[in-house]
């Protein structure tokens, strides 16, 4: 006789075989089918270096807006722009940009079905209903053109179905999160196919304002996009989307632990995350007006983005190959009342007022085409970009003696852009690929400024603001500008050609080797208060070499992709926030150096079972900032005991060049899902954990140590729970160890990191 514990082990036994049963012991990682070279091909044909994100990795890796990609991308780190929840600043292979203003330009471009986003102010908004996102590091200076010199973020939304297909998915929480989006795609007959989607999240936020009793770093967005798919004829396809979209997303500075704005916990022994985080600004945060007539009130603290697109996507199958139009034009409104030191008084410490217009409207005209009996890919055309940017602001600097307007002006500045590019694949054997390339562009950028200060120097309508008129001819306008010798208009011609060699060596194994340029327009100093500052920067050129192997191993359940790199770019754009002798905030870019860097980069995906499926991303970089002849002398004179000399620009307090910014020396990622299936629900339960570690870096240009970033590592993990083939339930966690980093130093204060989150998610397909 068997005794009853060992009965009731043999019954729970029986009981989960049947529930979960032995996995299968074969599976095969599925075939990634991308468009980085603006073409359909195989992500193993490919040779650049590229990290592809579906449907389903972005689900399981808990990615619901563009900053959350930076877990997952070797050689890349993220944040928000200071005080601007809206805006992502993206550094890759060490080159990046902290600036929203016009008169700068991100250069890690951001695209959206092929259609450039040129404004940084509104590029992290949420994800709803996206096929796939690639993300393509090192310089794209042929296909994708200007200001891709780090690399691309390309975002891919989902195309109407032939069948009609409905989602909807709804969640909440921490913070009072909550948060729903849906899609429905309709077909409306053999030769029209629609889609709608939308979605709406809105959050508190995890900062108490202890002046107002208010919550702050919340959010509230929501969106709507159209799309509609004509088929006229099998040579014609016709993609028409709009989207609207509304972002208020507040990144106020705050802290915690007793400390102030100006103190950082992690030199007063404080190196835990909280959500006990607090903000003291009087200023009460309401939907803004971007003006410094609100600010006089004490109101509009905020950040409000609102943008609307419309694109057109006509491919036409003709004799000469596959014709596309891709025409856009989108709309970004942005208006922020923003407090860089967390001023107590009624109008802040250090406070910006931002009303800001901008508009684009780009004309591109491809075709691809297979020739000699398809031994040679062609892909070419033509790009037309317009941009009308209007820019109202002023900067308000509490003194002892009284609220200082600092600025009050008007910034206009236009981009003309037109380009001509080819790239050719030539396929010499079954083997061998060579690929030439270049790109043409001729730019053009104006600058036109109206100074309001003197008119209200004269009549001053607000009582707790101090006005003072400037002396004659130092007005900040255009023709003050020009009086001193600083161009108001900046004119560039450049050839940025591509070329590669790739090999298979057989069905599972490619080697390529490649050398490309890019280049980065050139600006504008755009912030500044006077017209000194207002001083203009040449544009960044940059030049990269890769070799790379893609491989697939073991029947096609593992594959490995690798890259090393070496880059240089010339007159390196770096932008710098230094202190002047009043105490407001000089925000400088210039191109103080040039920049190496080096490295190695490794995408790793396995699949030993159907269940489980892991994967793994390397990056490793040596990146190294040679100075121009300015810094030279600015480091002579530091060590000639200047001290004005040290910790500006790039030199650092030692009087040596500082490393370059939020450039650490390795990001690894790794993680993976482990998938149970339930017959007893028809279903499944899924559980996923991804972990990325960062060494460490400065988030400063100076390289001073408040800047220093020791080794960090943040943990997403996530559970779900499928029901039918129609049901899911998940529960996830961001941050799941609370790590702290701090992402950005302004001046003497500090910016970290979002504390621990958890979500709920209920999602329902049909």
């Amino acid at each position: 006789m068997k005794s009853p514990s060992r009965n009731a082990l043999a019954f729970l036994c029986a009981v989960l075989t049947w529930a979960f049963p032995p996995a299968p012991s074969f599976a095969q990682i599925e075939e990634v089918v991308v468009t980085a070279q603006r073409r359909e091909q195989s992500l193993q044909d490919v040779p650049l270096a590229l990290t592809v994100l579906d449907e389903e990795a972005l689900n399981a890796r808990q990615i619901d807006e563009p900053l959350d990609i930076i877990h997952y991308v070797p050689n890349l780190f993220g944040t928000n722009n200071t005080g601007l929840g809206t805006a992502n600043a993206y550094y890759l292979r060490g080159l990046g940009n902290t600036e929203s203003i016009a008169t700068f330009d991100p250069p890690v471009g951001t695209y959206v079905d092929n259609v450039y986003v040129a404004r940084q102010n509104g590029n992290n908004v949420a994800f709803f209903d996206v096929e796939r996102v690639e993300v393509v590091r090192g310089p794209q200076g042929t296909l994708f053109g200007r200001n891709t010199t780090g690399g691309a973020v390309l975002m891919h939304m989902r195309k109407p179905s032939e069948e009609r297909r409905f989602f909807m998915e709804a969640g909440g929480g921490d913070f009072g999160r909550w948060f729903g989006r849906a899609s429905a795609d309709l077909p409306l007959g053999d030769q029209a196919l629609s889609k709608l989607s939308a979605f709406y999240i809105n959050e508190d936020g995890y900062v108490k304002n202890r002046a107002t009793g208010q919550k702050l770093n919340g959010q509230e967005t929501w969106g709507v996009r159209g799309d509609l798919r004509l088929l006229p004829s099998e040579a014609v396809v016709w993609d028409l989307s709009v989207e609207a979209i509304q972002d208020d997303n507040l990144n106020m500075l705050n802290t915690f632990g007793g400390l102030s704005a100006f103190q950082r916990p992690q030199d007063n022994g404080i190196t835990d995350n909280t959500d006990n985080r607090y903000s003291q600004v009087s200023i009460r945060a309401s939907r803004s007006a971007g003006t410094l007539e609100q600010l006089s009130r004490s109101e509009g603290l905020g950040n409000n983005v609102e943008s609307w697109a419309l694109s057109s996507n006509l491919n036409w199958g003709t004799a000469l190959g596959s014709l596309e139009f891709i025409t856009a034009y989108r709309s970004l409104s942005q208006k922020f009342i923003i407090d860089f030191f967390d001023g107590t008084g009624p109008v802040g410490g250090f406070t910006i007022a931002n009303d800001g217009d901008h508009t684009q409207f780009s004309q591109e005209v491809k075709l691809t085409n297979s020739l000699m009996d398809d031994r040679l890919d062609l892909v070419a055309g033509l790009f037309y970009f317009d941009e009308k940017n209007d820019t109202d602001f002023s900067d308000v600097f509490a003194l002892s003696f009284g609220n200082l307007l600092l600025a009050d002006r008007m910034l206009q500045n236009d981009v003309f852009s037109f380009a001509l590019y080819a790239q050719g694949d030539m396929r010499f054997t079954e083997q061998l690929t060579v690929t030439l390339g270049g790109r043409w562009t001729k730019e053009e950028k104006e600058l036109d400024y109206q100074d309001f200060k003197p008119a209200l120097a004269a009549n001053n309508p607000y009582s707790n603001i101090l006005i003072f008129g400037a002396a004659p001819g130092t007005e900040l306008n255009t023709a003050n500008l020009e009086a001193l010798g600083i161009d108001t208009e900046l004119n560039e011609s450049i050839f940025t050609p591509r070329v590669a060699v790739q090999y298979r060596l057989n069905d599972d194994l490619m080697a390529f080797a490649s050398y490309t340029e890019g280049f980065k327009s050139g600006g504008w100093n755009a912030r500044g208060t006077s017209a000194e500052e207002l001083l203009p920067f040449d544009p960044e050129r940059v030049s990269s070499w890769e070799v790379g192997l893609r491989s697939e191993w073991w029947d096609r359940r593992l594959r490995l992709n690798l890259t090393a790199f070496f880059m240089e770019a010339e007159d390196f754009q770096v932008p710098s926030a230094f202190t002047r002798a009043n105490g407001s905030i000089a925000f400088i870019t210039q191109n103080f150096a040039d920049l190496e860097n080096n490295g190695v980069e490794l995408d790793l995906t396995l699949a030993p079972t159907e269940q489980l499926s892991l994967y793994a991303s390397l990056g490793i970089q040596d990146a190294e900032q040679k100075p121009g002849a300015a810094i030279q002398a600015q480091i002579q004179r530091c060590l000639a005991g200047d001290a004005s000399a040290a910790g500006r620009g790039i030199v650092d307090g030692d009087c040596e060049v500082a490393p370059p910014t939020r450039s650490p020396d390795f990001t690894l990622a790794i993680g993976g899902s482990y998938r149970f299936d339930i017959p007893a629900l028809n279903g499944h339960l899924a559980a996923s954990v991804n972990y990325r570690r960062n060494s460490e870096m400065n988030v400063t240009t100076n390289g001073l140590p408040n800047g220093h970033m020791g080794d960090t590592g943040q943990l997403n993990a996530g559970l779900t729970l499928g029901v039918g083939e129609n049901l899911r339930f998940t529960l996830e966690c961001d941050n799941c160890n609370n790590e702290l980093v701090q992402h950005s130093v302004l001046a003497g204060t500090f910016y970290y990191n979002e504390p621990r989150r958890v979500n709920f998610r209920a999602r329902w397909d049909l």
